[in-house]
């Protein structure tokens, strides 16, 4: 290691850099030192580049409260248990606080954090049957589909909707099954709703489950008649517009699909784990952001009731031709994945 420039040498290299010197030709100048060597150019470089600089000393901060091997053992158990910064605390008993844990998840090269969405699974069998239905209908005109009614079902819950988790894990391998885990309830309600090109349905809330006899009253008592009221375009003679539903217990029931046969309501061929290419389940997002807007929480289903309908009524509408013209991009994107999950 070289010996540190003496303040003789500082002096020398100030006084010949005033003489416009380069850092290379101060450093060829006689040697001054008893060994015959000098400093480098590049240590005249830096000290005429740092010169009149004061050098700022990093104070120590407080001492560390998790020891390596800790460490290691937390970054293990949290990507492994799947816990969250608090769990581990808990769980291995740190001496100290969530935020320090997600301090050293944060840095540590190892794991990454990312956003846990819950998605649905699709077997082989739905995978084919997936992509059989976008094929049949991805070519189907804009017009075609101004005469299906999309409809589901919601469940709106006082403590917020269904959203996202932050969970670790690895920055190798591959990624995990998105889960989740709902740790604490709340009430809800159910509600049924539908969509078509001219307008929504009346929101209608469900008392208990919806069973099937549950669901021909919704049928009979409130899909038939605001249906018969839109201004469809009369080109078929039996029935005016093509029904979507999914293949819930109650919607596939035998008694189901006898009321639409006896009515003569056409239903749309509709395979089963097709949820990302129903327009209404973004419709439905849309409400639920609305209602819990920036983590609103509701006390009583009497306050949240209110804000839904308003939601259905004035916020809803403004979205419904937009969703009906992407039906050609989502069996298209439906398409190019294979029949595996879209980005809908």
């Amino acid at each position: 290691m070289a010996p540190r420039l003496s303040d003789f040498e500082k002096g020398q290299i100030d006084a010949l850099h005033r003489l416009f010197l380069t850092p290379r030709a101060i450093a060829a100048r006689p040697r001054p030192r008893p060994d015959k060597t000098g400093p480098s150019y590049k240590t005249v470089e830096r000290f005429l580049k740092n010169r009149g600089k004061k050098r700022a000393f990093k104070k120590p901060g407080p001492a560390r409260t998790i020891s390596p091997k800790l460490e290691r053992r937390l970054i293990r158990h949290v990507i492994t248990d799947r816990l969250t910064s608090a769990q581990a605390v808990t769980e291995l008993q740190l001496a100290c606080s969530a935020r320090t844990v997600r301090r050293i998840l944060q840095r540590s090269p190892e794991i990454r954090i990312i956003a846990q969405r819950r998605k649905f699974f699709i077997s082989e069998k739905n995978r084919v049957k997936r992509l059989a239905f976008a094929r049949e209908y991805v070519h189907k005109p804009l017009s075609f589909w101004k005469n299906v009614i999309f409809s589901d079902e919601k469940i709106f819950r006082l403590d917020g909707p269904h959203g996202y988790n932050k969970t670790y894990q690895r920055t190798r391998g591959p990624e995990p099954a998105p889960t989740m885990r709902r740790h604490s309830g709340g009430g809800s309600a159910m509600f049924w709703g539908a969509m078509s090109w001219h307008g929504l349905s009346t929101l209608h809330r469900v008392q208990g489950s919806l069973n099937a006899e549950r669901y021909r009253q919704v049928m009979l008592n409130v899909m038939m008649p605001w249906a018969l009221e839109l201004p469809w375009r009369l080109d078929q003679p039996d029935c005016p517009f093509i029904f979507q539903q999914d293949n819930a217990p109650g919607h596939a029931a035998l008694s189901t699909r006898e009321l639409f046969d006896t009515v003569g309501i056409a239903l749309l061929d509709w395979p089963a784990r097709l949820p990302d290419l129903n327009p209404v389940e973004n419709l439905w997002a849309i409400v639920s952001r609305r209602v819990h807007w920036q983590g609103r929480q509701f006390m009583r289903l009497d306050d949240m009731l209110p804000v839904i309908y308003d939601c259905w009524r004035t916020e809803a509408p403004k979205y419904v031709e937009a969703l009906f013209e992407s039906m050609p991009r989502r069996l298209q994107a439906c398409i190019d994945a294979g029949g595996r999950q879209t980005k809908y």
